[in-house]
């Protein structure tokens, strides 16, 4: 740390340094101001460009993920343009974009804990070091360079006494533009890096983790004030997906007279039809896995039925983690995730996960048992009326103002003018005997209408 507070050696670094803290600066701010949350790919984006207007060489960063064997890759190179690109789509063939193995020179010079500077390198010694699957891609898409020697100049990147990546630079041509006098301020920005990604993450995580005890907060507090269970169930599903960042999520509740798992509650699907899945439980071997929390690929799921593959498949999601809905030795149901990402998940997110399907099991437990005694006690519970003879559109009204939505999200929903939705709900008004959209879904929730 001391190193970072001495004067630069060289005018060259200088001026880097100082245009680097007011970009972090700037884009600290702006985040902030935003969201609260720092994204740790915009500060590496933020460093490769910064160094990249200064010096016409590639800027890369290398920040280890919390699995060290896999990192985050940001590029930049405003000279060359084309050569920053090729890296991306390079890296994006490994794994995903911006994401790749943590090897090579990088990973070289973090066990290393030094800087290494090459001021002329081979490129085949360069290619030496690639997997087979880069070298194969660089084979079938020749690189952008045109000449046989590159100069390198990689540092790590400190937080604290822990190394959490690398800082690099390449000049592909080898035209001079790095020399020893550069390792010292390039020393002293990595470091920079690595100690605001990491006060970012911490930041990140106190967020996270206030979001979470929250969400569950509030859950416990619909749990117990005995609202509708399709409500309740609903809210858990958008808490989970706002408060783990998943891009879907469901709720399946088992169905104790033929075992069969139906969609109670379902949100961030593309697909309309996924509250209408419906299948059964093939196995016992299946039945046994829901007790499992588990992150697998979202089309390797033993309970889930063929519809629902293809429905994930075409959405794109392919991450999934499962958490069971148990009362005792009881299994209820399953409250399941989706991302179209990898899932991150740490101790703390499957907590979180856990205590919210707990939440759902509680929730469906105590509406069973509220039935249980209505039905037991019927003169202590309300006078069962029929439902009126309604058709399918008028069905479908009646369910999406049950679970809250207002006239135009009826309409949104179920592509209808506002006024054929007026119609219909003053039809079901009449034809339930109430006078307001409110006591209609109201009495509709209490008597088991939908």
């Amino acid at each position: 740390m001391n190193s970072m507070l001495s004067p630069p050696e060289s005018p060259r670094g200088a001026r880097v340094l100082d245009s680097l803290a007011d970009a972090l600066m700037k884009l600290f701010g702006d985040l902030l101001a935003s969201s609260g949350r720092v994204d740790t790919d915009a500060i590496l984006t933020t460093v490769t460009s910064t160094i990249a207007e200064q010096i016409p060489v590639t800027c890369i960063a290398i920040l280890m993920k919390s699995d060290p064997d896999m990192s985050r890759v940001v590029t930049a190179d405003r000279a060359h343009p084309e050569i920053a690109e090729y890296i991306d789509d390079y890296i994006a063939t490994l794994t995903r974009p911006r994401e790749a193995p943590t090897a090579g020179f990088s990973q070289r010079v973090i066990e290393a804990g030094a800087p290494l500077f090459v001021p002329r390198m081979e490129f085949e010694t360069l290619m030496s070091v690639v997997s087979p699957a880069g070298k194969q891609y660089v084979q079938d898409h020749p690189a952008p360079i045109a000449n046989a020697f590159t100069s390198l100049l990689m540092v790590p990147m400190h937080a604290g006494p822990a190394t959490v990546g690398t800082l690099g630079l390449f000049d592909w041509y080898a035209s001079g533009v790095l020399n020893e006098a550069d390792i010292d301020w390039m020393q002293r920005a990595a470091d920079r890096v690595g100690l605001t990604t990491d006060n970012a993450q911490v930041r990140n995580q106190a967020i996270e983790r206030l979001a979470r005890l929250t969400s569950l907060s509030e859950i416990a507090l619909a749990v117990a004030s005995a609202q509708d269970v399709r409500q309740t169930l609903k809210l858990i599903v958008d808490r989970v997906i706002a408060t783990l960042r998943v891009d879907a999520a469901d709720i399946l509740l088992v169905d104790e007279t033929d075992g069969s798992l139906s969609v109670a509650s379902a949100a961030g699907f593309k697909s309309r039809v996924v509250p209408e899945f419906r299948f059964g439980l093939p196995s016992e071997a299946a039945k046994k896995s829901m007790w499992e929390v588990k992150l697998a690929p979202a089309n390797a799921v033993d309970w889930m039925s063929q519809p629902m593959r293809s429905v994930l498949a075409l959405e794109g999601l392919k991450s999934h983690v499962a958490a069971p809905l148990r009362v005792a030795d009881k299994i209820l149901g399953v409250l399941e995730v989706f991302s179209r990402d990898d899932i991150s998940a740490d101790e703390e997110w499957v907590s979180f996960l856990e205590t919210m399907a707990d939440h759902a099991a509680v929730a469906v437990e105590s509406a069973e048992m509220a039935i249980a005694v209505r039905r037991a006690e019927p003169s202590r519970s309300l006078r069962r009326v029929s439902r009126p003879e309604l058709n399918d559109r008028e069905v479908r009204i009646l369910r999406l103002l049950v679970d809250g939505a207002t006239n135009r999200e009826v309409g949104e929903q179920l592509h209808l003018s506002h006024n054929t939705i007026k119609f219909h709900i003053r039809q079901l008004l009449q034809k339930a005997g109430v006078s307001n959209r409110t006591e209609l879904a109201t009495r509709a929730a209490l008597q088991g209408w939908v």
